[in-house]
């Protein structure tokens, strides 16, 4: 594998997933390497190729991985390697990851204070140079995450840029309350969202996998990308 530092991406970046980028056709930042959630993607599916070349997107992914024996299977065409909030703080992953010479984007768990990142950024050592840390809400039950802004003012003392996972944000994993309030799916909160994103410098968003942003929200977006070039 190669150990080649890569370079990070742009500023103002969004990531999305290639076989959901339909969604976003308006948006000219999109990354042409997409970021995957839960599951592996890898270019040999015939039903992402076909995306893929309707869409332009390059041969170079970024996915999720788990544990050290997924980081290491990962092709050189992976150049970035998302880790979800459950394992941030899993040392033998993050040495993996280290290790294997990529852009790492590492979300902060949704029960884990943000403070406690420092010890896992710590473990990443050189690799923090590679480092984007995500932000992905604080959850406190009701099937539900809440972005609070002082987490992202941690985060960003720790010398990482940041990406904010809009995707956690707007459709929290798990079985939905039935008491939980309609209004809370609305997408007029990316609106809300965004404008914490930008008055704390994020640079990185990473997209709703099944919708396309408000059209109010990817203006704020394209503010805030002219702001941080």
């Amino acid at each position: 594998m190669s150990q080649t530092t890569p370079l990070l991406p742009p500023a103002g970046t969004c990531f999305v997933d290639a076989v959901n980028s339909q969604f976003h056709r308006n948006i000219t930042s999109v990354l042409r390497a997409p970021l995957l959630g839960a599951t592996q993607w890898r270019v040999s599916k015939k039903t992402s190729d076909k995306m893929m070349d309707r869409r332009g997107w390059v041969q170079s992914v970024c996915m999720t991985a788990t544990t050290p024996e997924q980081i290491a299977a990962l092709p050189e065409s992976c150049e970035r390697i998302y880790i979800p909030g459950e394992f941030c703080r899993q040392g033998d992953v993050l040495s993996a990851a280290a290790a294997a010479g990529k852009v790492i984007l590492l979300e902060r768990g949704a029960f884990l204070a943000p403070s406690d990142l420092t010890r896992a950024v710590e473990k990443l050592g050189e690799a923090k140079s590679r480092l984007i840390l995500v932000e992905a809400g604080s959850a406190f039950g009701y099937s539900d995450r809440v972005l609070d802004p002082r987490a992202l003012e941690v985060m960003l003392s720790l010398g990482c840029p940041l990406a904010l996972n809009l995707d956690a944000l707007v459709q929290p994993a798990g079985t939905p309350y039935e008491h939980r309030p309609a209004w809370m799916n609305t997408a007029h909160f990316d609106i809300a969202f965004i404008r914490t994103a930008s008055a704390f410098h994020v640079h990185y968003l990473i997209l709703p996998a099944d919708r396309e942003l408000a059209p109010e929200a990817l203006d704020l977006w394209s503010s805030a990308v002219r702001k941080l070039s």
